[in-house]
């Protein structure tokens, strides 16, 4: 077991909430001054059988008292059921591709544990909740012509599944629609029984399409996207962005939004460099993607249920140099706010080259994905002030 000590970081901090103007008295101390941490790795045995990778732990999920680890295969179409108080690959439940309850025969964008062990599946052609035993118990297919969306755009239409959220009495759906090359800047509110809805406007994120890059030429086309997380966390939904450290919050069910504004003294509160958008060579768009990266980015929130504190991590990354085939590195950066979204201090973590992969609190440890000799494992965080 290691630890690291970090340097004293004194910083003022200052707060605002926008929304609805609200104003927040300064916080009188920086909490993070004194952080530290250990770190120990943990591996998951997996038995007999074998836990797929290739793509780390993208399509993965937690039940609410974060015992099981859920683990999408999309290559097998089934779920690892991963006991994390015994580190152990419990059950692999299978799911059909095709079919009346198939979860979808090409590329799954959304797989998510619900309450009761049921999942969500979602991909273009389809979405649905699924029980335990594969079947399909609430369709959620969602198809432009059979929906009634006030303020809808007709380019954001066909992508209204996209990061798509359900109330816990599956009445109403949240997704964040949005247009290919301009990014998501709504919020659409769905009742699935009348298929109708409307859609509230979240202009705080305009500035992550502003990061979209766009390579199209007679050779190829790539994209490069800033990611927008679309999380529920405590009962609340909240939705920030890579390129800002802006974050909305409402409740389920409501229709205002509330958003928070940050004034952060070691990083800047947002991508400030434009980068030209659109691209004709891969030359261009390697020295765009570069230029968006090596500026301030911002990772999901982090719940602690234990301290009731979020945290949110930020990176740098330092420029690529002569090699592009070379580690990515970063500057990373720790940011603490109460369960409130009072700003409660910051810090760097010179000890750590990247964020920490796919991380999650579990007993009041901060838990990340590492490969180990291509097992699952974890890097098991306990953070000291």
């Amino acid at each position: 077991m290691k630890k690291f000590l970090f340097p004293t970081l004194i910083a003022a901090l200052a707060f605002s909430c926008g929304g609805e103007n609200e104003s927040r008295d300064s916080q009188p101390r920086n909490i993070l001054e004194n952080f530290s941490f250990t770190v120990d790795t943990l591996v998951v045995d997996p038995g007999e059988e074998i836990i797929n990778l290739s793509r780390g732990v993208r399509g993965s999920s937690l039940d609410e008292t974060k015992t099981h680890f859920y683990l999408f295969d999309d290559a097998t179409t089934q779920i690892n059921k991963i006991n994390l108080d015994e580190l152990i690959l419990e059950e692999q439940i299978p799911f059909e591709k095709e079919g009346p309850n198939g979860v979808g025969a090409n590329f799954i964008s959304t797989s998510r544990y619900l309450p009761g062990e049921e999942f969500l599946f979602s991909s273009f052609q389809s979405s649905g909740i699924f029980n335990k035993q594969g079947e399909k118990v609430l369709d959620l297919t969602l198809k432009p012509e059979e929906l009634d969306i006030e303020g809808l755009g007709e380019n954001a239409q066909f992508n209204i599944t996209n990061s798509m959220r359900i109330t816990p009495d599956k009445k109403q759906v949240y997704s964040l629609p949005g247009d290919f090359m301009e990014g998501t800047t709504q919020l659409a509110k769905i009742d699935l029984e009348n298929k109708s809805g409307k859609v509230l406007p979240i202009p705080a994120m305009e500035i992550v399409g502003d990061y979209r890059i766009l390579l199209q030429s007679d050779q190829s086309m790539s994209i490069y996207i800033e990611e927008i997380s679309f999380q529920e966390l405590g009962g609340k939904f909240y939705i920030s962005g890579a390129t800002t450290n802006s974050i909305y919050r409402f409740e389920p069910g409501q229709d205002s939004l509330q958003l928070f504004e940050f004034d952060f003294s070691l990083v800047p509160n947002q991508k400030e460099i434009p980068i030209q958008r659109k691209v004709s060579s891969m030359e261009e768009f390697e020295a765009e993607m570069e230029k968006a990266r090596t500026q301030i980015g911002f990772e999901k929130l982090l719940f602690d249920e234990q301290t009731r504190r979020f945290y949110r991590f930020g990176r740098i990354y330092e420029p690529k140099g002569d090699d592009p085939e070379a580690p990515s590195k970063a500057q990373v950066f720790l940011f603490a706010f109460d369960e409130n979204l009072n700003f409660l201090g910051e810090t760097e973590i010179p000890e750590l080259e990247n964020t920490p992969s796919n991380p999650f609190f579990k007993d009041g440890k901060l838990w990340s994905y590492v490969n180990v000799d291509d097992e699952l494992g974890f890097a098991v965080m306990d953070f000291k002030f």
